[in-house]
């Protein structure tokens, strides 16, 4: 199942109402508190996630307002995987899409409606974490300092993880394949909850988390090349750019089309080339029973490599040659492909995004020679 991204919050969390709380005790070796990650979350007492979660929103709004538009707080309620739930509705599913409740059963309204909270990531067991060592006064509670939040370990445990049944076989490979690239040392955050200005002034972390709403983010992901190649064909050149993995990642149905079609003088198309797809391609084990998270391996990778990496070659075929004609062509980001949209009632062609296009005019018509004088 996919699961949304994990990262820190720079100012924290619950409130200490009209109490000082001392400046709390540095981290060191087994004190180090638990990781953003699946439930069973660790919790100081019992208490009601909507309740917790609200007293970190009644202090920090302008955060709590990035994230109430997040894919972290839809990450029950969207509508891909409550589809992909109702096929397998299974706690490995649950542990990361309502965390802020105890995977071994269905999750109260509350959990999910809070999705990934602001608890998931910064209540862990009776501390309230942050970045740093915040000291705690009668306006507002301390934070505990985990420098840990800052690095790519605070989005591990919901962005690595193998197919249940298969260990070994990653389902999402997203900090592996960071880890590969030319950017290894670049957060996770740099990018994908990058500081911004608030009304006070203020600089902190942007917690919209926002990939799939950011088409500005896609496009810079990748560069692309097309030329014309020998008789119909058409050569593609994508390289990672702005991105720190390979592209796309994440969840293991996302994927790339690259289309073309040829126009004539007066804009006409006509001809068309099959579509290229570059994604992850998996296999069943023999003799296991299909299903979301069966034993599964992968049997291809045709995506763009993350930087540093290479570079991917794709080649598309219109049935002729299309020198004398202009051609039109696009790179796609799709979250799955076209027959799983069906079934999922997505609009494929609304929810895609493109991420590069261009246009190759035609080739020049050689002129006559001139003919030779008598």
């Amino acid at each position: 199942m996919p699961r949304p991204a994990h990262a820190l919050l720079s100012l924290t969390v619950l409130v200490a109402g009209a109490l000082a709380v001392s400046v709390p005790a540095p981290l060191l070796g087994r004190d180090l508190p638990a990781l953003p990650g699946p439930s069973p979350r660790p919790r100081a007492a019992v208490d009601d996630p909507a309740e917790a979660n609200a007293r970190c929103e009644s202090c920090h709004r302008e955060i709590a307002a990035e994230w109430r538009g997040s894919l972290h707080q839809e990450a029950w309620h969207d509508p891909v995987f409550q589809k992909a739930y109702a096929v397998e509705p299974v706690a490995f599913c649950r542990s990361c899409h309502a965390p802020e409740a105890d995977a071994a059963s269905y999750p109260s309204r509350a959990a999910q409606d809070v999705g990934i909270g602001c608890t998931t990531c910064h209540q862990q067991g009776a501390d309230i974490v942050g970045a740093r060592d915040i000291a705690g006064s009668a306006e507002h509670h301390a934070v505990r300092g985990d420098a840990r939040l800052a690095t790519k370990e605070a989005c591990a445990s919901c962005h690595q993880f193998d197919f249940p049944r298969s260990k070994g076989q990653p389902m999402q490979d997203t900090l592996v394949e960071h880890a590969s690239s030319s950017l290894a040392d670049v957060s996770c955050q740099s990018c994908h909850m990058a500081e911004v200005e608030g009304p006070d002034g203020k600089r902190h972390r942007a917690h919209d988390f926002s990939v799939i709403s950011d088409p500005a983010m896609l496009a810079r992901a990748v560069d692309v090349v097309a030329r014309r190649g020998d008789g119909g064909q058409l050569l593609f050149e994508l390289e990672g750019r702005e991105v720190g993995h390979a592209f796309p990642t994440g969840d293991m149905f996302r994927r790339l089309e690259l289309r073309a079609e040829a126009l004539d003088a007066e804009g006409k198309v006509v001809m068309t080339a099959p579509s290229v797809f570059l994604a992850r391609r998996f296999g069943d084990v023999a003799g296991a029973v299909s299903t979301i998270s069966s034993k599964r391996v992968e049997i291809a990778d045709t995506r763009v490599p993350a930087p540093g990496r290479g570079v991917r070659k794709a080649v598309l075929r219109f049935p002729e040659p299309t020198t004398r004609l202009t051609v039109r062509w696009v790179v796609a980001y799709q979250r799955m492909d076209a027959a799983m949209a069906v079934s999922f009632d997505v609009d494929q062609a609304r929810d895609e995004t493109i991420v590069a296009r261009g246009l190759i005019p035609p080739v020049p018509a050689a002129k006559p020679k001139p003919k030779a004088s008598p």
